[in-house]
């Protein structure tokens, strides 16, 4: 008897210290939604950012679109086009070089999920850069690494502008959760206009989001007169595996700064498909027509080979490389920026 008077009152104890946890976390949630007051904005287009003390605008607005649509264009859409010679006017076009979470209140390492998404000129929908559920985390060790991004699925088109939405949250900080998941949520934007009317800049610009609980940064090339090359991986011979580790790089020469479009050690080894294609987990680069492309591969053993590609307004090139073991097919379908 004694012994079951003491186990059922060690477990109303437990039960009081729970509902008393219960009762402080409501009151504190309720003190904050007082001090945030009511929200002044369209709450389908905005929320309270804490670093600003304020309601903002999370999402872009627009009277006729539906925002949740992603954007029905893919690559290569203007590839079998033909545009005139003379007086056509080329559009511009943004790489997006890498994005990394620079500052976190929460600290490191981030196991974190949600989207970023690009809205270009062309049809203002959506073209995924990042898309991860929240069972499919990427752990951030620190502000050096960046998100693995798995687009842009087609050349960004830059008449006006590019507006960015970010939402990324945290899954756990370090295995623990946290109270306010949102990492980083609000706009970014890419203004062209502004840019035409300055001297090109041939080096990586940033566009900073200072939000929730973390600074972004995305960082970027602006390509003027661009065309949209698609490339393409394909294994002809790998010695003995049949699988692909190291890193695929592509630059273009005008801008010293490098456009991962795989990276085993973030992304995984990629596996041979159909006729030996590798899926990268980025395909799509932006280059000037008074540029060249280089595409470099680098085998995680040691080999390295690059490769160099002029532009076109169509058509593809492709040439064969042997790199370490690896005896690969590499090719580049072009397609002009534009609607």
């Amino acid at each position: 008897m004694a012994g079951g008077d003491s186990s059922s009152s060690s477990t109303a104890r437990e039960e009081g210290r729970a509902s008393a946890r219960l009762r402080k976390k409501q009151k504190l949630h309720q003190q904050e939604e007082e001090e945030k007051g009511a929200n002044p904005l369209d709450p389908s287009f905005s929320d309270y950012d804490p670093k600003e003390g304020d309601y903002v605008f999370t999402r872009f607005q627009h009277p006729t679109l539906d925002l949740h649509m992603e954007s029905p264009v893919g690559a290569m859409h203007n590839t079998n086009r033909i545009f005139p010679e003379e007086g056509f006017r080329m559009c511009n076009s943004a790489n997006i070089v890498s994005v990394n979470i620079a500052s976190s209140d929460y600290g490191y390492p981030l196991n974190v999920y949600g989207t970023i998404i690009a809205r270009d000129s062309l049809d203002r929908k959506r073209v995924y850069l990042f898309q991860r559920a929240k069972d499919d985390c990427q752990n951030i060790s620190s502000k050096n690494e960046p998100l693995v991004l798995t687009g842009p699925k087609r050349g960004l088109m830059i008449f006006d502008s590019i507006i960015f939405e970010v939402d990324l949250k945290a899954k756990d900080v370090n295995g623990r959760k946290v109270n306010d998941e949102r990492v980083s949520k609000g706009l970014m934007e890419i203004n062209g206009i502004s840019r035409l009317s300055f001297p090109p800049k041939y080096k990586v610009q940033t566009e900073k989001l200072v939000s929730m609980h973390s600074t972004l940064d995305l960082n970027y090339t602006f390509v003027r007169k661009a065309v949209e090359g698609t490339v393409e991986m394909r294994i002809l011979e790998a010695g003995p595996v049949d699988y692909f580790h190291g890193k695929i790089v592509a630059r273009t020469s005008s801008f010293p700064c490098d456009i991962m479009l795989h990276d085993s050690k973030l992304a995984g080894m990629l596996t041979a498909g159909d006729g030996g294609v590798v899926q990268t987990a980025r395909r799509v680069v932006s280059v000037s027509v008074d540029e060249t492309l280089l595409l470099t591969v680098a085998v995680a053993a040691g080999g390295v080979r690059t490769v160099e590609f002029t532009p076109k307004h169509g058509s593809y090139d492709e040439e064969k490389i042997t790199c370490d073991d690896y005896k690969m097919l590499v090719k580049v379908t072009w397609s002009i920026v534009h609607r």
